[in-house]
C-alpha cells in the first residue's frame, strides 16, 4: 500500500485541505502548532474511524478534540491510495448524522467496494488499530524519561510476546482457564455415580417384589377399573354440563321473547293466522260494501226534498208542481217534508252501518299488527311479513324442540351418571376389601417412583459430570497448549526479533550497535565486543534508536513479514542528534522499501536529504 493524496473537508484546525503524497521519502515539515499531529491522527482515523465516547468522556475524547474549529463545516474528508496496482478512495464523515459515514471507492474499476471494512482489513494486512498504533504508526516516542522509555521497549516485547497483536494476554488467559477449572470443579458431585448404582439395586429389588404373587393383580384391574370408570364419570359430566349451559341458553332466548313454554308459541301463531284471515275478509267485505252509495243517495234524496218543498212554500198555491198535477199544495207540502225526514233517517242509518264495519276492519289491523309485533319487526301487514312472522315462530318451535331434546338427553346421561357411581363404589369396595395389600403396594410404589425420580436427577448429575470432566480436561489441554503456545512465541519472536532488529539497529545507529539481544525475560541488551549492555544503561538518544528498530522490526512481522505498509513517523527524531539523525534517516531512505512519511517540526530532516542528494518529497504546512 502507498499513500497518493488525502483532502481534508474538516478536521481540527484544517477546512479544504490537499496533500500530495509521493512513492518514497515524504517529509512534511510544519511549526510547532501547525498541525502535523492532527493530520497523523486523520490518517489514522480514514483507516480506522472515530468513535465517540458516552457520558462524562464524550467531552475529552478523541472526536471531541479533532471535531472541525468552525460551526458547520464538514468534519471528514478523503485519503486516496494505491494497492496492488489500483488506486482506491476512503471517504468518512465523522458526524453524527451522516447519512453515508463510511465508503471506499476503486476509482481504477469505478465502483464501490462491497464490505469495505472487511476490504480496508485485507489491505492493512490485518493490523487492529492498536497493533497499527504501536508499529507502523510512530508518534512522537515516549521517552520523557529514561525509566518511561525502558518501560515501555519491555512492555512492548511482553505484549508482542504474548498475542502478536498487543490486545491479549496469555498470562490473563491462564488466569482465567484456573478460574474456569476451579469453578467447574466445585460443581462436580463426586459421589453421584456410586449413589446412583447403589439406588439401582435397590429399584431392581422393589421390582422384584412388586411383580411376586403376595400382591394380586386384580387390584391392579380394579384401579384401572375405577380409574375408567372415573374418567367416564367426568366426560358425562362435561357433556351434561354443555347441554345445561345449552338448555339455559335456549330457555333463556325464548323467556326475552316472552316465550315461557311450547303452547304458547302455538296459540300466537293461531292467532296470527287467524287475524291475519279475518282481517283479509274485513278488508274484502269493506271494498265490496254499498252502504256509503245508499247513505249518499238517501242524502240526495233529502236535498232534494227540501228544495222542492221551499219552491212550494214560496210560491204558494200557483206554483207549477201542483197544478200541473192536481196535488194540493198542503198534501205536496206534507209528502216532501216526510220525504226529506225519511231520507235523513235512512242515509244516517246506512252511515253509521258502514262506520260500524269500518271499525271493525281497524280493530283487526290493530290487534294483528300487535301480534306481530310480538314476533319481531315489521313495519305492514303483507302476505310477505305473515309468511316471515310463522317463519320465525316455526324457528322458535325448533328450539323448544331441541330444547326438550337436550333435557331428555340430559336426563339419560344423569342415569348413566348414577349407574356409573354405583360401579365406581363397587370398585371402591373391592379396592377396600385388599386395603392392607393396597396401602402397602402404595408405599412401595410410592418409594420406588422417588427412587427412580432420585436416579433419573442422579443420572442427568452424572452427564452433568461428564460434560464438566470434559470441561476440565479441554481447560487442562488448553493450558498446556498456552503454556507450549508462549514458549514457541517466545522463542520465534526473540529470535525473529533478535535477528531483525540487529539488523535494523546496524544500519540505523551507522554500526556503532550491529546487535541486540532478547532474553527469555523480554529484557533486552545491547551486544558490545566485551558485554552484553542492559538497555537501562544506554543514553535516551540509543533507546530511541532501538525502540525504533524495534518498531520496524515488529510491524513487518505482524504483518506477516510482507513490505506493504508505510511507515509513518511523527516527530520520530526529536531526541536524536545531528550523527544519529544523518545515520537513521540515511538508512531508511536507502533500505526501507515502502514509503516514509516523516512529519517534523524542523528543517534538519529536508537539508540533510538534500545535503546527501536523496530523492524525497518535501510538504509544508
Amino acid at each position: 500500500m502507498k499513500l497518493l493524496s488525502l483532502h481534508i473537508d474538516g478536521f481540527g484546525k484544517f477546512k479544504n485541505k490537499d496533500l500530495q503524497f509521493a512513492d518514497n521519502m515524504n517529509i512534511v515539515y510544519g511549526y510547532n502548532e501547525a498541525g502535523k499531529s492532527t493530520i497523523f491522527m486523520f490518517i489514522e482515523a480514514m483507516f480506522y474511524g472515530l468513535e465517540r465516547a458516552k457520558g462524562r468522556a464524550s467531552k475529552s475524547d478523541t472526536w471531541t478534540k479533532f471535531k472541525p474549529w468552525g460551526n458547520g463545516d464538514i468534519y471528514g474528508g478523503r485519503l486516496r491510495f494505491s494497492y496492488h496496482d489500483k488506486n482506491y478512495r476512503i471517504e468518512r464523515d465523522f458526524t453524527k448524522t451522516a447519512t453515508t459515514p463510511f465508503a471506499v471507492v476503486n476509482e481504477t474499476d469505478g465502483r464501490n467496494v462491497e464490505n469495505p471494512g472487511e476490504f480496508l482489513k485485507e489491505a492493512l494486512c490485518g493490523l487492529s488499530q492498536t497493533a497499527y498504533s504501536n508499529t507502523v504508526s510512530i508518534s512522537q516516542l515516549k521517552s520523557a524519561t529514561d525509566a518511561k522509555m525502558v518501560v515501555e521497549l519491555k512492555n512492548y516485547i511482553a505484549n508482542m510476546n504474548t498475542t502478536g497483536n498487543m490486545s491479549l494476554n496469555i498470562n490473563k488467559a491462564s488466569d482465567f482457564l484456573k478460574e474456569k477449572k476451579k469453578s467447574f470443579t466445585a460443581s462436580l458431585d463426586p459421589d453421584a455415580a456410586k449413589t446412583y448404582n447403589q439406588n439401582l439395586t435397590e429399584i431392581r429389588a422393589l421390582e422384584k417384589k412388586i411383580s411376586s404373587p403376595e400382591f394380586s393383580t386384580h387390584l391392579k384391574t380394579l384401579k384401572e377399573a375405577d380409574a375408567i370408570t372415573e374418567k367416564r364419570i367426568i366426560d358425562l359430566n362435561s357433556q351434561k354440563e354443555s347441554l345445561i349451559e345449552s338448555i339455559a341458553s335456549k330457555r333463556q332466548h325464548l323467556s326475552d321473547l316472552g316465550f315461557n313454554d311450547k303452547k304458547t308459541i302455538i296459540e300466537l301463531q293461531n292467532d296470527l293466522n287467524k287475524g291475519y284471515n279475518d282481517y283479509l275478509s274485513a278488508y274484502e267485505n269493506e271494498k265490496k260494501s254499498i252502504n256509503k252509495v245508499y247513505s249518499t243517495i238517501f242524502l240526495v234524496l233529502s236535498i232534494v226534498s227540501v228544495i222542492l218543498a221551499g219552491y212550494i212554500f214560496k210560491t204558494g198555491k200557483n206554483n207549477f208542481l201542483t197544478t200541473s198535477t192536481g196535488i194540493s199544495y198542503q198534501f205536496a207540502m206534507v209528502l216532501f217534508i216526510i220525504i226529506c225526514l225519511a231520507s235523513l233517517i235512512f242515509a244516517s242509518y246506512v252511515y253509521t252501518i258502514h262506520n260500524k264495519d269500518n271499525r271493525h276492519l281497524t280493530e283487526l289491523k290493530v290487534n294483528l299488527i300487535a301480534i306481530m309485533a310480538r314476533v319481531g319487526s315489521f313495519d305492514s301487514i303483507t302476505e310477505e311479513n305473515i309468511h316471515r312472522a310463522n317463519k320465525t315462530l316455526s324457528s322458535k318451535l325448533r328450539i323448544f324442540d331441541e330444547m326438550e331434546a337436550d333435557i331428555a338427553k340430559c336426563e339419560a346421561l344423569s342415569v348413566d351418571i348414577e349407574n356409573l357411581r354405583a360401579k365406581k363404589a363397587a370398585y371402591a369396595s373391592g379396592i377396600d376389601a385388599k386395603k392392607q395389600n393396597e396401602w402397602e403396594l402404595e408405599k412401595l410404589m410410592e418409594k420406588l417412583a422417588q427412587m427412580k425420580e432420585a436416579n433419573t436427577s442422579l443420572k442427568n448429575i452424572i452427564a452433568e459430570n461428564d460434560k464438566i470432566r470434559f470441561e476440565i480436561d479441554a481447560i487442562d489441554l488448553a493450558t498446556e497448549t498456552l503454556k507450549n503456545l508462549s514458549q514457541t512465541i517466545k522463542n520465534s519472536f526473540g529470535l525473529y526479533l533478535n535477528k531483525d532488529a540487529s539488523e535494523l539497529i546496524e544500519g540505523i545507529t551507522g554500526g556503532v550497535y550491529d546487535s541486540i539481544s532478547i532474553d527469555e525475560n523480554f529484557n533486552v541488551f545491547l551486544n558490545t565486543p566485551n558485554r552484553l549492555v542492559p538497555i537501562e544503561q544506554a543514553s535516551s538518544g540509543t533507546m530511541d534508536q532501538v525502540y525504533l528498530a524495534l518498531r520496524i522490526a515488529a510491524g513487518r512481522l505482524m504483518q506477516g513479514r510482507a513490505k506493504e505498509l508505510p511507515f509513518i513517523f511523527d516527530d520520530s527524531f526529536v531526541n536524536y542528534d545531528s550523527i544519529r539523525l544523518r545515520a537513521a534517516l540515511l538508512w531508511i531512505a536507502n533500505n526501507v522499501p515502502e514509503q516514509i512519511i516523516v512529519f517534523s517540526c524542523h528543517m534538519r530532516e529536508a537539508q540533510l536529504m538534500t545535503a546527501t542528494m536523496q530523492d524525497f518529497n518535501l510538504i509544508e504546512l
